[in-house]
């Protein structure tokens, strides 16, 4: 209850999003990515990850990444949700 307090206050939007549409799967994404302790802590530290769309950002270059044998990490969780499609490219060829 705490942490769905803390992640309400952080990003109130988050009432707004389905929870069977948007919410659940997302979080199962960083889950199976992260295991469940690392992917909470995650998405508990920063929120707004839940605004990211698995179809046409996270699980493609999650593909790409884990196709260019980088660890999956939550650095690269990171990237993977913020970097703009530039910056991606750029780091997925290097």
């Amino acid at each position: 209850d705490e942490e769905l307090s803390i992640l309400i206050q952080k990003m109130p939007t988050l009432l707004g999003l389905s929870v069977d549409a948007n919410i659940e799967p997302t979080l199962n994404f960083y889950i199976e990515a992260l295991g469940e302790g690392k992917a909470l802590a995650l998405v508990i530290k920063d929120p707004s990850l839940f605004g990211r769309s698995l179809k046409k950002r996270l699980k493609p270059r999650l593909k790409e990444a884990q196709e260019a044998g980088l660890i999956i990490d939550t650095r690269c969780l990171r990237r993977i949700a913020y970097y703009t499609d530039e910056k991606w490219q750029s780091f997925i060829v290097n």
